[in-house]
């Protein structure tokens, strides 16, 4: 549950500065950090109702995820054989798990947080970089996540976060992939990523209903 609820964090970390940058060309620090403030600030504001939360996930959150990118690099070289057809709704489903399992959720931790940035490895002329921070939490110890981003035609996009270790595309959900991908190959993943979004729904459907209460 805490590393849950510091893939939540690390993830609205990212996502409350993208309008506001979508017409000026920033490196990946300025980026990250300027998220970082926007939304620590908001929430200290307090909880969020349920379409507050939407309207960011939708407008500020998904458009700093290359979602193309980070389903690619979970599927493997597998991705390879795919269907045009097969890959949009690969991406599709792998976007709504993680907006459900981990965005959905963006404002229910802690509130009291600061986050500590590491030094810089970023040079001009890298396309792709590792943008390194420490989520501190009073009375725990500090959590470090880290975003890998990649310089695309649209800017720079998150293809890949890791929370105290293990990538989220590259190392948890692609070994969740290999499986049903060994078994029934591409359309099992598929069936696969359909039944975990609709039981991340029901949990998700619950959790608000409990939270109503």
């Amino acid at each position: 549950m805490k590393r849950l609820l510091a893939a939540v964090m690390g993830v609205s970390l990212l996502g409350f500065v993208a309008l506001a940058q979508a017409e000026t060309a920033v490196d990946p620090d300025t980026m990250v950090k300027g998220a970082v403030q926007d939304v620590l600030a908001l929430l200290k504001k307090g909880k969020l109702d349920k379409k507050e939360i939407q309207d960011l996930v939708d407008t500020r959150v998904l458009p700093l995820f290359d979602f193309t990118l980070m389903t690619k690099r979970a599927v493997g070289q597998i991705w390879k054989t795919a269907t045009p057809e097969q890959k949009k709704i690969l991406v599709d489903q792998f976007r709504d798990l993680l907006v459900r399992v981990f965005i959905g959720k963006a404002f229910s931790g802690k509130t009291d947080v600061t986050v500590k940035f590491e030094p810089s490895r970023y040079s001009e002329g890298d396309d792709q970089v590792t943008v390194r921070t420490l989520i501190i939490t009073p009375g725990e110890s500090p959590i470090p996540v880290e975003y890998d981003l990649k310089k695309t035609s649209a800017g720079w996009k998150v293809v890949d976060f890791s929370v105290a270790g293990p990538r989220l595309a590259l190392d948890i959900y692609s070994n969740q992939f290999r499986d049903p991908l060994q078994q029934s190959g591409i359309d099992g993943l598929v069936k696969f990523l359909v039944e975990k979004n609709h039981a991340a729904e029901i949990a998700l459907a619950a959790a608000r209903k409990a939270d109503a209460k």
